[in-house]
């Protein structure tokens, strides 16, 4: 092929008109070329890379936890594919993990992060100390999974009534010692205790030593013997005793 160039041009033929000039230049220019999109397989590696990895990284993150997002701490030479994700990990809690990749037959190992969120129940209003709480006084609410509240309830706790604690502010999270169950036997109070033995139950009278709530494991006195006996509470002077 011979190159053209302003050298080999004939001195006698006219010089293009300037509106020819650029229309040539426009027919001569190549197509835009369209830009990739997250449906395009011309999408960047390292972004099919990240939705294997979290793809994967659901498998092993807590159930309640809500992946947002992964970033890769290395720039994955093209055409490397996914082989494992925080490889001998079944349970992975932490925000930065380590990835497997193949290229070629290497294998290469890179660092990763991901965005996470979970839910957790947080104070519709605000509660003042010893305020009885219910469920219906939270509501949920997306955090961060890592930095965020650590140990906030995600479910509101059985085996109530519960009282509050200490102050909660209104979208405050829920912490179990937030919580506390009122006072159902105080020391020398007289507890009806339900003694059940398979389909048959008695009630006896025994004495408290010491205070405790609902759902406690207490030693109270049968005041005719003197014997200690281990009894759980069950509601305001209530308590029982399941023989086994």
């Amino acid at each position: 092929m011979i190159a053209w160039s302003s050298a080999h041009a004939d001195p006698a033929a006219p010089a293009p008109s300037p509106s020819a000039a650029a229309s040539a230049q426009l027919a001569a220019s190549p197509e835009p070329t369209a830009l990739a999109t997250p449906g395009s397989s011309e999408e960047p590696d390292g972004a099919e890379l990240a939705r294997g990895i979290q793809v994967q990284l659901a498998r092993i993150v807590p159930i309640e936890m809500r992946i947002e997002g992964v970033t890769l701490g290395c720039k994955p030479p093209a055409g490397a594919t996914l082989q494992a994700v925080a490889p001998g990990l079944t349970n992975l809690t932490s925000r930065s993990f380590m990835v497997e990749l193949q290229s070629g037959d290497r294998s290469l190992f890179c660092s990763a992060m991901m965005t996470a969120s979970r839910q957790v129940l947080a104070a519709t209003h605000d509660l003042a100390p010893e305020a009885a709480v219910a469920e219906t006084d939270f509501a949920p609410a997306w955090v961060d999974a890592f930095s965020t509240s650590p140990g906030a309830l995600a479910s509101f706790p059985g085996q109530g009534p519960y009282l509050s604690a200490t102050l909660l502010r209104a979208g405050q999270p829920l912490y179990q010692n937030s919580l506390k169950r009122p006072i159902a036997v105080h020391p020398g109070d007289m507890v009806t205790v339900l003694v059940k033995n398979g389909p048959i139950t008695v009630r006896a009278q025994l004495q408290a030593q010491s205070q405790a709530s609902v759902g406690d494991s207490v030693t109270m006195i049968n005041p005719s013997s003197g014997m200690p006996v281990a009894v759980t509470v069950t509601g305001p002077k209530i308590a029982e005793l399941v023989m086994q």
